[in-house]
């Protein structure tokens, strides 16, 4: 083979690679787009049903959110709470607000993730047999502070109450467990 056979098959070669990895990723791309987010979709009916509008007196970042779902949930050990799921662009794309009834306050955390705070020596690996057992997916782990942030179980209203009762099982694993807080300055 001569020299410019050589050159020209690898040439070829070249285009036909970067050919296919464009067409691979394009793929991909559209995969992902088409991709329906069931947080977006999940209670589209429920605000089209009149969902409640949120109470007054809320930080005016929180009133932009567009309502996903509303509920009330009664509890024996708590009194009632109006919980609504909010959908923003920004970085807690789901917000949960809750109000508890009988005093009026309102709390704000993330809708599809809680912190766990994990055990003096218990590494995130040990998580990993939890978390396959639940269908639970690790969001993000701070090796420093020994916290990890896991999704939830569903999209539901109850979701983050919900999570953090079937984990109650694996306890030994952690020093706390409970729902991300957003904090307002």
């Amino acid at each position: 083979m001569r020299k410019t056979d050589r050159i020209f098959v690898y040439i070829m070669g070249f285009v036909l690679g970067s050919l296919l990895v464009a067409a691979i990723m394009n793929r991909r791309e559209i995969r992902e787009e088409n991709r329906v987010d069931p947080w977006v979709t999940h209670n589209a009916a429920a605000v089209e049903a009149g969902a409640e509008d949120l109470p007054e007196g809320m930080p005016e970042v929180i009133q932009r959110g567009k309502i996903l779902d509303f509920g009330i949930l009664p509890s024996a050990a708590n009194p009632q709470t109006k919980i609504w799921h909010l959908n923003f662009d920004e970085s807690y794309p789901y917000v949960r607000v809750m109000e508890d009834l009988s005093t009026g306050e309102l709390s704000y955390m993330a809708a599809d993730q809680i912190l766990i705070e994990l055990a003096d020596g218990v590494d995130v690996t040990a998580l990993k047999p939890m978390l396959d057992t639940l269908d639970l997916r690790l969001r993000m782990f701070n090796r420093k502070d020994q916290i990890a942030v896991v999704g939830v179980l569903s999209t539901q209203i109850d979701a983050i109450p919900a999570t953090i009762e079937a984990l109650q099982p694996y306890s030994e694993l952690f020093r706390s467990i409970g729902p991300d807080r957003i904090e307002f300055k």
